[in-house]
């Protein structure tokens, strides 16, 4: 046999070490096409981008990122997980990444909370976890996370932007909108001592309106929610029609109550 036909055996021969299998290549497909086809609201996340600029209060070996959702066999976890430096100054810990970022994808117990990984402090009070099955790690992992990782982000903007556009259309024409409430609509939420509050459901969002007293002072507060989203308004003369608004109302509808009580009586 020639060198030049040895050379040419060897690299088809090290080709076909190292390219995955049909069979391998299959099953990928299949599995991104089921991440592709999974609700994004299915998934949950925890941790959030390393930041060498904050302070914490405990040092820890790794900085963990983490996407899961539950499933019938338990909470499947993918897992972004960066060995860190500590440096302590300014009073705590700040993290830098020592090595690499490692990708796995795990299968957890069903309800699994991920303070298990995130919070220094479970781990520190003596936290047991079950280990976890490991389903898949290295290039294949960080493939799969990469491409939920996309397909959360690009939900959540889109949800924040037909979040921002619905608060836009309903503040516009605030005051309207409560005008098209009763005071049956409103439902008392009861806070600290000294506030009052009422919410409903306008379009599909949730609003909330309250009135803080103490001895010097009365202030007002508005905010307007869906799905983990939060605005908040910051008009004070807003703030304090609108409660107004609501507050006459409910206090209307209930003396309107009364009187029909006491009409019985006679």
């Amino acid at each position: 046999m020639t060198n030049d036909r040895k050379n040419r055996d060897a690299d088809e021969s090290e080709a076909g070490e190292s390219a995955p299998s049909k069979g391998t290549a299959s099953l990928l497909d299949k599995i991104r096409n089921t991440l592709s086809n999974t609700a994004p609201e299915r998934w949950e996340q925890g941790g959030e981008p390393l930041d060498s600029s904050r302070r914490f209060g405990r040092a820890q070996e790794t900085w963990e990122q983490v996407y899961f959702t539950d499933t019938k066999s338990g909470t499947l976890v993918l897992r972004s997980s960066t060995p860190v430096s500590n440096n302590f100054f300014g009073g705590g810990y700040s993290f830098t990444a020592a090595a690499p970022s490692r990708f796995f994808i795990e299968l957890r117990g069903r309800g699994w909370s991920p303070k298990a990984l995130l919070d220094p402090a479970f781990r520190g009070a003596g936290g047991i976890e079950k280990p976890p099955q490991v389903l898949a790690e290295g290039d294949i992992a960080e493939q799969l996370y990469l491409e939920v990782e996309i397909i959360v982000k690009q939900y959540r903007e889109s949800m924040r932007r037909d979040f921002n556009d619905s608060v836009a259309r309903l503040t516009a024409n605030i005051k309207d909108a409560i005008g098209e409430t009763t005071a049956a609509d409103w439902q008392l939420v009861e806070g600290d001592v000294g506030v009052k509050g009422y919410r409903t459901e306008i379009n599909s969002l949730t609003v909330t309106v309250a009135c803080m007293k103490n001895d010097i002072s009365t202030s007002y507060s508005m905010t307007i929610g869906r799905s983990g989203l939060l605005w908040q308004c910051r008009d004070p003369f807003v703030m304090q029609e609108v409660y107004t608004l609501v507050d006459d109302s409910v206090r209307t509808a209930s003396l309107e109550h009364l009187g029909k009580v006491l009409d019985d009586m006679l």
